[in-house]
């Protein structure tokens, strides 16, 4: 189970396990010091299957629910101003390639200890609602997807060999997904601010899904309440995919995710080694100096990612216009792989 920064998930179907190996029980049913206590609606409508993965921002659970007969993940946070806008923004998108959301609630965070008892992993702990017993817990029922993330794929393909073809099919197939599902955000007004491969996941029938909108802003957002914008990003995103702006601090727009974009194609593509010489290759493409080889292999390629990787947010195109020119390009060379699962 890998984790973003924001707290990303990574969402695997676990229906086959059984009941006495959940890692969660409810520890309150029979206890009599805790009939009081208001009964937790995730507990009573949902067969928790498995803790997907916790951190300091809380817990992800595969879950089957009793009704529907159908399994989600329900990722648990403290209730706050991130969360909230994180959930709104997820209620305005509906496309193929996001993460779906489905719904939320809020419960005292009390009602959490019976499902963190004996959970040691992550900071998020329960001693946290006797500390405030107002605190209130917001759990988000979203789409269930494979456990194999971008970051996955792009290791796997690593070991093979780096003049793979199908690599380089699988790759803009995997980039046109991408840019649809950004450009998509960008068009709700949003822009997602921490687009990396650890969030970056294939749904269960192989699409490419966008996961983790904890550090999503308004395109037209100055600041984000208690947390400057640019505090707030430095300390929560990921620098390495990071436009220069937006490490910088300066003012920056919905350009930082074609930045992202660009670093997250140019990974698809070319074999990266560990250690000294991928920093050097890693920095030197930041500042649009991509390998020799790679231009004479992916002269197109090429060609989008450097405008892509632009140090000027104005010179890199819109999320529109990089959509239109991918599918030209695959189309023109044949690339597309309709079909095509990962």
């Amino acid at each position: 189970m890998s984790t973003g920064t924001s707290g990303s998930g990574i969402f695997t179907d676990s229906s086959n396990s059984s009941n006495d190996k959940h890692p969660v029980k409810d520890k309150n049913i029979g206890n009599t010091e805790n009939q009081t206590s208001t009964l937790s609606r995730f507990t009573s409508e949902f067969d928790i299957t498995e803790c997907l993965g916790s951190g300091a921002y809380g817990w992800v659970y595969a879950a089957r629910h009793k009704l529907l007969n159908k399994c989600f993940a329900v990722k648990i946070v403290r209730s706050n101003e991130k969360a909230l806008r994180e959930v709104g923004t997820l209620s305005d998108l509906l496309h193929c390639n996001i993460v779906r959301y489905y719904t939320f609630w809020m419960e005292d965070s009390r009602n959490k200890d019976h499902i963190t008892a004996g959970n040691s992993a992550g900071s998020f702990s329960s001693s946290q609602s006797i500390e405030d017993p107002s605190a209130k817990d917001l759990y988000i029922q979203m789409e269930l997807c494979k456990t194999k993330t971008l970051t996955k794929w792009i290791k796997e393909k690593n070991t093979q060999s780096l003049q793979d073809s199908k690599r380089r099919q699988e790759s803009v197939t995997i980039a046109q997904q991408i840019v649809s599902g950004v450009d998509y955000i960008h068009g709700k007004g949003h822009f997602h601010r921490d687009l990396k491969p650890d969030n970056i996941l294939f749904g269960m029938d192989g699409e490419v899904k966008i996961g983790d909108f904890g550090l999503v802003t308004r395109d037209d957002d100055d600041d984000d309440g208690d947390f400057p914008l640019m505090e707030r990003t430095r300390h929560r995103g990921t620098s390495t995919y990071m436009a220069p702006e937006q490490i910088t601090g300066k003012t920056y727009d919905r350009k930082v995710d074609i930045f992202a974009l660009g670093l997250i194609y140019f990974e698809l593509l070319w074999k990266l080694s560990t250690g000294h010489e991928r920093g050097v290759v890693w920095n030197d493409t930041r500042s649009q100096k991509l390998p020799e080889e790679f231009s004479l292999t992916f002269a197109k390629e090429n060609e989008i990612i450097k405008l892509m990787l632009s140090e000027k947010p104005e010179e890199r195109p819109e999320a529109s216009t990089l959509k239109a020119e991918l599918e030209k390009w695959a189309q023109t060379h044949h690339l597309d792989q309709e079909g095509a699962t990962f």
